[in-house]
């Protein structure tokens, strides 16, 4: 049986700590709950969204008039080559987790922020690494149909920070199976701890953001991308150039709007320097692609998803 909470304050629940109320909350801890909890917001015609670790969100400061169904399920299993993890598992400790058994090709995925579910949704990744490298399948349940369906790499479609999961709305991520290859558990952990240790460097004030705001953009200039190239020294990769250094190229650092800023240790942290509104973290969004688009010709678009505004803010 779940539990129905009303008027729940999501804030605590996201790493920006912004947002108003859920209408309705409920945790759900397995598959059965899920489908009660759907069922619930199904037959009161609400909307409802699933919540993760609320670290590539943006709340509204009126919260959101449905169902807020907070992931609770994160049961693992590692296997040989390999591990299954539920939706909820906290990627970085399942980086860890498969790094001590020797398992490799994670380890450039220590510090996401999230769940498995979230990363796998979009695609997440770093360092030229993304889930849909080690993923072997996804387990899905069709808020439409009731039913679970599995589906191979092929058939999620992954693109970039995208997966036929973001697309769909109603595929809800319930597990993945991830293939690793067997290596060296201590050389493993070092390229984990490595790796964490590089993306504290970018944001040691530990304020609160959710990460990358924008997705790297894709770049046609030539001349932007062979500045980019001669100044960082590397080869841009797809087309795409860091969005951060984008947004650093028009000097928008430490750029303000209320309590919003623009992060002074990464250009493509938004960050919440105390009691910042949804609405100041907006606007200051819009403001940094208004100024990347007009000096550079370049269209940035969030990484980040939109929750409760109105009109709906519609993610690509």
């Amino acid at each position: 049986m779940i539990t129905i909470q009303k008027n729940v304050p999501l804030a605590p629940y996201t790493s920006f700590d912004i947002g108003g109320p859920a209408a309705f909350f409920v945790r759900v801890c397995n598959d059965r709950e899920l489908r009660e909890a759907l069922l619930f917001a199904k037959q009161d015609d609400l909307p409802y969204c699933m919540l993760g670790g609320g670290t590539n969100l943006l709340i509204s400061d009126q919260g959101f008039a449905g169902v807020v169904l907070k992931v609770a399920f994160d049961a693992v299993e590692l296997t040989r080559n390999g591990v299954i993890a539920e939706a909820g598992t906290d990627l970085t400790a399942l980086v860890q987790a498969v790094s001590a058994r020797g398992l490799t090709g994670m380890e450039s995925m220590a510090g996401i922020p999230g769940t498995l579910g979230g990363a796998v949704r979009g695609n997440a990744g770093a360092y030229g690494t993304c889930i849909a490298d080690v993923l072997q399948s996804v387990q899905v349940l069709d808020a439409e149909t009731g039913k679970v369906v599995t589906f191979t790499r092929d058939g999620c479609r992954f693109g970039y920070r995208s997966s036929h999961f973001k697309r769909n709305r109603n595929l809800i991520v319930l597990s993945a199976e991830l293939a690793l290859a067997q290596g060296s558990a201590e050389e493993s952990q070092e390229k984990a701890r490595h790796t964490i240790e590089k993306r504290l460097a970018k944001h040691l004030d530990f304020s609160k953001c959710v990460g990358s705001f924008f997705m790297n953009p894709l770049v046609t200039d030539p001349e932007v991308i062979r500045t980019f190239e001669t100044e960082q020294k590397t080869q841009c990769r797809e087309g795409r150039i860091p969005a951060g250094w984008i947004i650093d190229r028009v000097g928008l650092r430490n750029e303000r709007v209320g309590n919003a800023m623009v992060s002074e240790l990464h250009a493509n942290y938004l960050i919440n320097t105390g009691g910042a509104t949804a609405a100041e973290v907006q606007r200051l969004a819009e403001l940094v692609k208004e100024r990347v688009r007009s000096a550079l010709g370049v269209e940035l678009m969030e990484e980040v998803g939109y929750l409760g505004f109105t009109p709906v803010v519609r993610n690509p």
